[in-house]
């Protein structure tokens, strides 16, 4: 008994270690350099996708180890070119209106989704059973229609392949009569699966019969397209509560595409500039224009490498934040 107790806790001590390794943290650390495409970055992670609030403009300000002030505004377009630089490219998404995700990158996932497109059309034509019909009830979602499911706990995540335009519900019919489940849904999966897609029949933890999508996880997701990243940044503290819930209790197996999720979002954004937490008092090298913003606001960023602080202002006001390098948190 006594060894059970024991085995119990080192697996709880295991489980909690390793999910504190995959929780990314912004630490203080000596940033030299930066790109405007980084204070994008930094500003939408301040930003908060929760009210889908957009802007009409966007104004990146950085001051080099020298005192070089470049800057540069962003006009809110309803075009998205993936030509463009990645700096317009990313601003643009955060100017956009109750965002549309299959629109903003269509380009970047054409290929996939003309794929999806026609597996979705061949499972629809290969799926031959008497008595019974399918139809596809859900593809295409807004990202503020998955927000309203999550909170609603129709979903367990933030961002769907839905969201994406990669991924269908199927409604199964028998003699008009709409079934929620039954083993007909599982021989539409073995169809789905034969033609290459995924079932969320085989989903760990929150397994949905009726949903076929084209990768088998986020994860898979995001390591093919990395630009991804930038949406699923937005959520990176909901994916790593998730997870760290079931962790704690040692269930990590039931949240396993979380994890698998978590990795893949570190694996681009580990080392990379970030804003540390907590909001610091006015630095003396700003006092000379923090009045002048203050008078115009606008949202804008402005970073400054000598005395290592940024500035992000949305509304009428805004906050510092020292510079930092995302890393992994420490085991406790």
């Amino acid at each position: 008994m006594r060894k059970a107790l024991i085995l119990f806790f080192l697996s709880i001590i295991s489980c909690t270690a390793f999910s504190q390794s995959i929780v990314r943290t912004c630490q203080p650390f000596q940033v030299d350099s930066l790109q405007f495409k980084d204070l994008v970055w930094m500003f939408a992670q301040q930003d908060s996708l929760l009210d889908l609030k957009p802007y009409s403009q966007l104004t990146l300000i950085l001051e080099d180890r020298q005192g070089k002030r470049l800057e540069k505004t962003f006009q809110s377009d309803s075009t998205f070119r993936m030509n463009e630089s990645v700096d317009e490219y990313l601003a643009q998404r955060i100017m956009i209106d109750k965002p549309d995700l299959t629109a903003f990158w269509a380009l970047e996932l054409e290929d996939d989704i003309s794929l999806f497109k026609s597996l979705k059309d061949s499972l629809l034509a290969k799926f031959k059973f008497k008595y019974y019909t399918m139809r596809y009830s859900s593809e295409t979602r807004s990202l503020k229609q998955q927000l309203a499911l999550q909170r609603r706990g129709k979903s367990k995540i933030a961002l769907s392949m839905h969201n994406f335009s990669l991924a269908a519900d199927v409604a199964i019919y028998r003699k008009k009569r709409y079934l929620k489940h039954g083993l007909i849904y599982e021989k539409m999966g073995t169809i789905a699966k034969d033609l290459g897609l995924f079932w969320g029949g085989d989903f760990v933890g929150f397994p949905d019969l009726g949903h076929i999508q084209a990768f088998k996880n986020s994860a898979e997701l995001l390591r093919q397209h990395p630009n991804l990243a930038f949406e699923f940044e937005h959520f990176k503290a909901n994916y790593e509560q998730v997870y760290t819930q079931k962790a704690s209790v040692g269930r990590e197996d039931l949240v396993q595409d979380t994890q698998d999720l978590l990795e893949a979002m570190n694996e681009f954004r580990l080392n990379q500039a970030c804003l540390c937490e907590k909001a610091q008092p006015i630095p003396a090298s700003a006092h000379a224009w923090i009045a002048s913003y203050q008078l115009n606001p606008k949202p804008r960023i402005h970073v400054n490498l000598k005395d290592q602080w940024a500035y992000v202002q949305r509304g009428n006001t805004g906050y510092f934040f020292s510079l930092g390098l995302w890393q992994r948190q420490a085991k406790k």
